[in-house]
């Protein structure tokens, strides 16, 4: 039943990822916290779903010619030495009560950020810059953080290192993303190993039920994107990270069955407009 239930997850996780064109982590590790799993369980868990959509990713700019073999593989090696680093300093919080405060504290801060950011009144485009060739320095700076990041919330890391290709190193859009999520592979990967080394207690199958239904629902809610306007999609992605922000703040006060609540309530509401606009178009 907990493997159904599982992918069930993974399924709406994927849908929800798909739509909004984020990685599953930043909804998957709050989640576990606040159904009451440790804080390495659910990183690995939220990182073993990532995985499965940065390959896919990966594969998908491969053929787009759309990343830079050479830096993504620089960050992505250092990502992993990131990754090795802040491991065993999660199990340390871990073992001294500290790990579900930190990560949450993290989350909170971080989520607040974002729906500000897509709910306040978008400003002029960035100007384009030209493009400069990425020193090794850059490269393993940017890899390094995005490790620590990725390996210590459940993340890919791919909301930090895009922003800093393109205005760090100045890549141009296309592949500013395309290296980052072919870093992101490398990251989390080295990510889960560094965990799995470590001794983790994560049921490392119930990952996998979460990567197949993630499977399932990613391209359901990428095919949903078309149906609604940009504006609609940047205030609901708005309105879901406060969400998210706000069930993990009133799960630190102690109230996780509330915490779930609002994010079913947030969760229903939006199938229930998808739902909606696939009968009015069809």
């Amino acid at each position: 039943m907990e493997y159904i239930l599982f992918t069930l997850l993974g399924a709406v996780i994927g849908i929800l990822s798909g739509f909004f064109g984020i990685g599953g982590g930043i909804i998957l590790t709050p989640l576990l916290l606040i159904l009451g799993y440790e804080a390495s369980t659910a990183i690995v868990l939220s990182l073993l779903l990532t995985l499965g959509s940065t390959v896919t990713g990966t594969l998908s700019h491969l053929r787009l010619k759309t990343f830079r073999f050479r830096d993504a593989g620089i960050i992505g090696l250092s990502g992993i030495i990131g990754s090795a680093l802040i491991t065993p300093v999660v199990f340390w919080l871990e073992r001294h009560a500290g790990a579900d405060i930190v990560l949450s504290s993290l989350y909170i801060v971080l989520l607040l950020g974002f729906s500000i950011q897509f709910l306040r009144p978008r400003s002029k485009e960035r100007p384009s810059f030209p493009v400069h060739d990425a020193s090794v320095m850059k490269l393993a700076v940017i890899g390094l953080a995005a490790g620590i990041l990725s390996s210590l919330m459940g993340v890919s890391g791919g909301f930090l290192l895009t922003p800093l290709l393109l205005g760090w190193v100045r890549f141009p859009l296309k592949q500013a993303i395309g290296t980052s999520i072919a870093s992101a592979t490398l990251i989390v990967l080295g990510g889960v190993t560094s965990y799995v080394a470590s001794g983790t207690s994560a049921p490392l199958s119930l990952g996998l039920a979460l990567i197949v239904g993630a499977f399932i629902g990613s391209p359901l809610g990428a095919s949903l994107l078309h149906r609604f306007n940009e504006p609609f999609v940047q205030k609901a992605l708005g309105i879901f990270y406060g969400v998210v922000a706000l069930s993990v703040i009133v799960k630190v006060f102690g109230l996780p069955y509330l915490s779930l609540v609002l994010l079913a309530l947030f969760t229903l509401s939006l199938l229930s407009v998808f739902g909606y606009r696939i009968l009015k178009t069809a």
